[in-house]
């Protein structure tokens, strides 16, 4: 059983912290937040006896990982202190709030050989899996487009629409929706295009790229068009995934937990609404990890990637440029790896 401390208290501690629960394999025994009643609340809905106001109250308490589950900005200095503390941290969230804290938190795990998991879930997906499973068997020919769209209502008292805390929308949503599966799928992303407005809550502290949307190239010369953002009309089917192959294609539909497959003809539809949670999933897979049993889908040498194309959408979109990620960008990584 792993004992485990959270960092954090809101809402996605609260569901991450019930997956590592439901894998049964792990207890949470401590859970911070700079509010204490928050702490308190959280612990005592995940059965945890401790709950501190610091999270540096919790080195003595023989932890085997972490869950961070905190604004962008606060993760490096948790990160810094965990991997000193614990064998595993799974980061609840994107890596790093920019590509520079993301290159330091792979040579921190490296270094401390301490497992670092960012918190892609849909990697975990039977759907998600399902469609990497059909486009890389080659059965509906050679992918050449992929369109998304994925519209979110957050709060703009929430720490999602500051820019300093969150690192922008493209770093907070559009990695998640779905920077990071689709190029599980498609491969490596050699250019970025995009465009973005602010239309409705204006002032330096309020994310720019309010709505986005951007055009993203891989090697293989599939295109991928995605809009996403933080405004959705009420009942607005606003989550959508579609590829283009040569020979067919696939529709996903996320609140439906549906795919549909066009091939021959012919439109068969799958249902993934009975399968297990992709948050247990990966908390399984991140506790089995630990023991060496497992390998973990977004190591730092990976989630880096996706920090490194949030950066250059906002790029892009603010100097009305097409940037191209080509050898140079990925050479930088690996020279900052080395260093």
């Amino acid at each position: 059983m792993k004992r485990i401390g959270i960092v954090g208290s809101g809402r996605m501690a609260l569901r991450r912290g019930k997956a590592l629960l439901d894998t049964g394999k792990a207890e949470i025994v401590a859970v911070s937040s700079r509010n204490i009643e928050h702490a308190k609340r959280a612990a005592q809905k995940l059965g945890a006896e401790r709950y501190f106001d610091d999270y540096h109250k919790m080195a003595k308490l023989e932890l085997d990982a972490l869950l961070i589950e905190v604004p962008h900005v606060a993760q490096i200095d948790v990160i810094r202190w965990g991997v000193n503390v614990v064998s595993g941290i799974l980061v609840g969230a994107a890596l790093a709030v920019n590509l520079r804290e993301a290159l330091e938190i792979e040579k921190l795990a490296q270094e401390n050989d301490c497992l670092i998991e960012a918190g892609y879930n849909a990697r975990y997906d039977a759907l998600w899996e399902k469609v990497k499973e059909i486009i890389g068997g080659g059965s509906l020919g050679r992918p050449v487009m992929a369109q998304s769209i994925a519209l979110y209502p957050a709060s703009p008292s929430s720490w999602y629409y500051k820019e300093g805390e969150s690192g922008g929308m493209p770093l907070t949503h559009m990695t998640y929706c779905f920077i990071n599966p689709v190029r599980w799928i498609l491969g490596r992303i050699i250019e970025v295009s995009a465009s973005a407005s602010q239309p409705l809550h204006k002032g330096n502290d309020f994310v720019k790229e309010e709505m986005c949307a951007a055009i993203l190239r891989f090697q293989n010369d599939c295109i991928y068009s995605m809009v996403a953002g933080y405004i959705a009309p009420p009942n607005f089917p606003g989550w959508e995934v579609k590829f283009v192959c040569t020979k067919g294609g696939l529709e996903i539909s996320r609140l439906e937990r549906s795919l549909k497959v066009y091939r021959d003809g012919e439109v068969e539809e799958m249902d993934f609404s009975s399968h297990p949670s992709s948050l247990v999933r990966q908390a399984e897979v991140f506790l089995n990890a630990l023991d060496g049993k497992a390998k973990c889908l977004n190591p730092p040498s990976d989630a880096k990637i996706d920090v490194a194309i949030a950066e250059a959408i906002r790029k892009a979109a603010r100097n009305h440029t097409v940037i191209r990620l080509d050898e140079s960008i990925f050479n930088y990584i690996e020279a900052k790896k080395c260093c």
